[in-house]
């Protein structure tokens, strides 16, 4: 089965749900929490996960997220830096203190520079960069949770 998604910059990207999920290497769900106030990009990204397999559960900002972290278990949080009330290099403390083995990847649009020396010094698995691709994701999801054993 083809999907065609319209991106941003107007082009038309087709990907298959085959591709996607040999790429996550996918055969159960497994759950994952992703933190991000821009409710278009929330979408986008929780989409996307969907489409690989995963279980996905949302927050706008840091705060919830850490509540609906200590209220339930998942694989791995998916964190934007930038967000309001707690933002995501604080959310990552909290989560690291509470469960280091747990994988916490940062997405943001941030400068490059800046975020990885922010992440040298910091308990963060993995950064993607905004705008990002499905493979990207995929493929870095996937990593953290193999990492870990998952």
């Amino acid at each position: 089965m083809v999907h065609k998604k319209r991106c941003e910059m107007g082009e038309i990207k087709e990907e298959t749900r085959e591709s996607a999920s040999a790429i996550a290497g996918q055969t159960i769900s497994r759950r994952i929490l992703v933190a991000e106030d821009n409710k278009a990009i929330q979408d986008v990204v929780s989409r996307m996960l969907d489409f690989m397999g995963f279980e996905v559960a949302l927050a706008c900002n840091g705060v919830e997220a850490l509540t609906v972290f200590l209220d339930s278990s998942f694989d791995l949080v998916l964190t934007d830096l930038e967000m309001p009330i707690m933002d995501g290099w604080s959310l990552t403390q909290c989560i690291k203190e509470r469960s280091p083995n747990t994988p916490v990847l940062w997405m943001t649009g941030a400068d490059r520079e800046t975020v990885l020396k922010k992440g040298e010094r910091g308990p963060v698995d993995s950064v993607l960069f905004k705008p990002f691709k499905v493979e990207d994701l995929a493929r870095t999801v996937q990593e953290a949770l193999a990492s870990r054993g998952v």
